[in-house]
């Protein structure tokens, strides 16, 4: 891993099936139970206040929040709504690969587990939460699909749930 400031990472994601990814994200995690992590884009390129350069190459994964930020992304998701995960949900073996790699970067770069936050949180603090357009977004604001409508309270545990874990991990 390159020397640099690297303040926060986000976690998402693919919106695909278990093997197919794109470099939007500095890691994805491939593979439903044996996961494969691919390292997607070069991480000094976020090490920058991206604004100030917008056309210069950086790992655009969370609108406005690209700065200083990681991105990693689970390949899953794909065709899921809250109420149907789909052929390819999001698998224990996937989020807990997750949390190692989070536990990891946060780890060398320095980065506190509470700066460990998912899209769907950063979505809730920007406001475009939700499902039903590219411009909501819901990852990762439940573990499970459920018929009820997604409530911000769901996106919040679900990044604590991130955050307690990688927080375990650094010991």
């Amino acid at each position: 891993m390159p020397p640099g400031d690297l303040r926060a990472i986000s976690l998402h994601w693919t919106a695909y099936d278990y093997e197919r990814f794109f470099p939007a994200y500095h890691f994805c995690l491939t593979g439903a139970r044996d996961v494969i992590v691919h390292h997607t884009h070069d991480l000094r390129e976020n090490m920058r206040d991206v604004r100030i350069d917008a056309g210069a190459p950086y790992a655009a994964h969370t609108r406005g929040r690209n700065s200083w930020s990681i991105g990693i992304s689970i390949a899953a998701m794909q065709d899921a709504t809250p109420a149907d995960f789909g052929a390819y949900p999001i698998t224990q073996a996937q989020r807990e690969a997750m949390c190692v790699v989070a536990a990891a970067l946060a780890r060398f770069y320095r980065i506190v587990p509470e700066a460990v936050r998912t899209h769907a949180e950063a979505a809730l603090d920007d406001g475009y939460f939700g499902a039903g357009s590219d411009d909501l977004r819901w990852d990762i604001a439940r573990f499970a699909p459920s018929p009820e409508p997604l409530v911000p309270a769901e996106a919040i545990a679900c990044g604590a749930w991130f955050r307690e874990r990688v927080r375990a991990l650094l010991g």
